[in-house]
């Protein structure tokens, strides 16, 4: 499956969508908050702690499907006795819903200023138990 990928998530963050099944994060690095961008509730997307450039055939990671995504405006002042400075940032907020495992078949395109695409296959677990 083609799939758009968030790069560098914690394994803490990752470690928590799987035990709970859902998590709301919120994205502030440049290129997963323009992959944001292209994407609509209900695509599916694949999370990985390994950043951009160390993705690569065989990679692991997360199958998630966006629930909710909202772009907020953070403004931070700092103020002295002979300035006054004002500073704002934005940051993503995307609610994600696990799917399942995947694995890296081949990395679509890693292009400055545009998401990464990967062609991922979900990994099915069995429990012999």
């Amino acid at each position: 499956m083609e799939c758009v990928a968030l790069t560098g998530i914690s394994r803490h963050v990752i470690r928590e969508l799987v035990a709970n099944g859902i998590r709301t994060l919120e994205i502030r690095s440049p290129h997963n908050f323009l992959a944001l961008l292209h994407l609509s509730p209900g695509d599916v997307i694949f999370l990985t702690e390994a950043s951009g450039p160390d993705i690569v055939t065989g990679t692991g990671g997360m199958l998630t499907r966006i629930r909710e995504i909202h772009v907020v405006t953070h403004k931070t002042v700092q103020a002295g006795a002979d300035f006054y400075e004002e500073r704002e940032a934005q940051a993503a907020r995307v609610q994600l819903q696990m799917v399942g495992h995947g694995r890296v078949r081949s990395v679509k395109s890693f292009n400055l200023g545009s998401p990464m695409v990967l062609d991922v296959d979900e990994v099915c677990y069995y429990d012999a138990g």
